[in-house]
């Protein structure tokens, strides 16, 4: 029979059977997190049709422990309701939450704490000029805002005072009753939007008077905020204040960096690609670079900044983050604290810092700054060699440079690729292979390739493959750090939030150099606003082992 007799007498033969369905279902997960079905339809006597059904988005963490929905309401205190913090990334988080659906105004109440006495209207008032439409709801956005101002009661008291913290028990009491008509059957989270000094008289009247009191299931966790510390001793001891009354599963670290989505697709452009994995190691790798760069100072913050300092401020929690997930192994899972078991194994093989590769800045006019001592001795700029000690990364240089003032604003991790052996193009004018994740702004990643130049002559230049989330995601909501980070909370999920261990790991590596820069050892140098910091600092990076590309600059596409 020809091919296509058989082929049409194979359809008569399933059209011609009443009622068939016959699905097909080829799922993928999307890295916006969306199930999409492909539905393959067949009737009597019609022919086949494909749909494309979208279902409700799914957690794409960990596919050993899927996330179960929990029962029961949830209380969400947010102490330090007036700050700017809270103000300005809390709340915000808290609205696109509620906007998108992953939490529900029949379940969820929010609570404001703080010391200044303001009624709720007012309260409300005061934050809805911080909450941005969700991008998709644009049309509906001040119905939205009004509703999710609704959800938020304010409680007014002191930080170290039972009268205070009884009364926020007995509102949220009031509130978990009206909701589940058994008192105390509830989940409890605290945000702590506050400085690090009121952290352990908070947690202690959290813990005499406001915890979980179900017999029936629930919990009580707290969420803190950097700076855990501002050295080694300060950090063990804020621990072993907060480790006194709260279990670790019950502490959330947060650090803002460890919720943006270049930097959680980190562990997936590793492991998830055959690419990578052979090229991921001193082999191959010359340098790596970690960047934070500002062009504005410290716009009126100089008083608060000068307690701490650039390193202590990003390089010592950030870029170390950053550099964990970059430089660790393959965990077993993808369960929390096998993750972090890795982390804290990478921050303990990183070997004690050189002073002789480290360059620290200040840029002319910080301390012009009211705030700030005339004599201040803190960078705003600083650049420095961490080796690691490890079989994977022995001799490759990580170089980690973080400043204020300067010539961009940007975030990116920048790997440097070693030069091609035998190179017959004569590539080493045309700089080195790079495959740079910028994680701010304009989230992207690329690869620096060498290509033929188009034309008759044979030449060779530098171009890129590039992937630009702005263009290749537009219609995807890439949510803000916080939003993922205080939804990780909820659920239970720690994977991305620091460890006590992890913490105390990283705190010895820096301690000893900020000590000596606290005792005037090391001296900031000059640099003016709007440059690219000091000039030592390019020629350490330089002699590091990074080889700077002159004449190329990506461009990032637009739309």
């Amino acid at each position: 029979m020809p091919v296509n007799d058989t082929r049409q007498a194979m359809y008569r033969w399933f059209c011609g059977r009443a009622f068939v369905d016959l699905q097909v279902r080829c799922t993928r997960l999307c890295m916006s997190g969306v199930e999409l079905g492909l539905h393959l339809i067949m009737g009597s006597g019609e022919s086949g049709k494909w749909t494309v059904e979208q279902r409700a988005p799914i957690r794409n963490e960990s596919f050993e422990n899927e996330y179960v929905p929990e029962i029961g309401c949830l209380s969400i205190i947010v102490l330090g309701a007036s700050g700017d913090l809270a103000k300005k990334k809390t709340f915000p988080a808290l609205f696109h939450l509620y906007r998108q659906g992953f939490i529900q105004s029949h379940d969820v109440h929010i609570f404001g704490y703080a010391r200044s006495t303001i009624p709720d209207k007012e309260f409300g008032s005061r934050i809805r000029g911080y909450l941005t439409p969700c991008k998709g709801f644009e049309q509906t956005h001040e119905e939205d805002v009004t509703q999710f101002l609704q959800l938020i009661k304010y409680v007014s008291g002191a930080y170290d005072k039972e009268e205070g913290f009884r009364l926020l028990d007995k509102t949220i009491s009031e509130y978990e009753l009206s909701k589940n008509s058994t008192e105390g059957s509830s989940r409890r989270l605290f945000y702590l939007a506050l400085p690090p000094s009121v952290y352990p008289p908070v947690c202690k009247m959290i813990r005499s008077y406001c915890m979980n009191k179900s017999d029936l299931g629930g919990w009580t966790r707290i969420v803190v905020e950097k700076p855990f510390g501002k050295d080694l001793a300060s950090a063990e001891e804020l621990s072993s204040q907060i480790g006194e009354l709260f279990e670790e599963p019950q502490i959330y670290r947060i650090d803002h960096y460890l919720g943006k989505e270049l930097v959680q697709n980190l562990m997936v452009l590793r492991f998830a690609n055959r690419l990578f994995l052979p090229l991921w190691n001193r082999d191959n790798i010359s340098n790596i670079q970690i960047v934070f760069r500002e062009d504005f100072g410290t716009d009126g913050r100089g008083g608060y900044f000068d307690q701490y300092g650039i390193i202590r401020d990003i390089i010592q929690n950030h870029l170390l983050q950053v550099l964990c997930l970059v430089a660790m192994e393959k965990p077993v899972s993808l369960k929390p604290e096998h993750v972090r078991d890795e982390k804290v194994k990478v921050l303990q093989s990183v070997l004690p810092i050189e002073d002789s590769e480290v360059v620290l800045g200040q840029y002319e006019g910080y301390t012009d700054d009211p705030t700030v001592p005339d004599n201040s001795n803190t960078p705003t700029f600083a650049t420095m060699v961490l080796r690691i000690h490890n079989e994977r990364w022995e001799g490759v240089p990580f170089i980690m440079k973080a400043g204020k003032a300067l010539n961009s604003r940007k975030a990116e991790i920048r790997v440097q690729f070693k030069d091609v052996p035998g190179d017959i193009y004569k590539c080493k004018k045309q700089g080195r292979n790079e495959f740079v994740i910028r994680l701010q702004p304009s989230e992207a990643m690329y690869m620096k390739l060498t290509v033929k130049q188009p034309g008759l002559e044979m030449t060779t230049v530098q171009s890129e493959l590039d992937l630009s989330y702005g263009q290749r995601y537009q219609e995807t909501i890439i949510p803000e750090a916080y939003e993922r980070l205080i939804l990780d909370t909820i659920r239970g999920d720690q994977q991305h939030f620091v460890r006590r261990d992890e913490l105390k790991a990283a705190w010895e590596i820096f301690t000893p150099l900020l000590h000596r820069i606290d005792q005037g050892e090391m001296k900031p140098l000059p640099y003016k606003p709007g440059s690219r910091g000091p000039e030592e600092a390019d020629k350490l990076a330089e002699k590091a082992g990074y080889v700077q590309t002159h004449g190329y600059i990506w461009i990032p596409p637009t739309l």
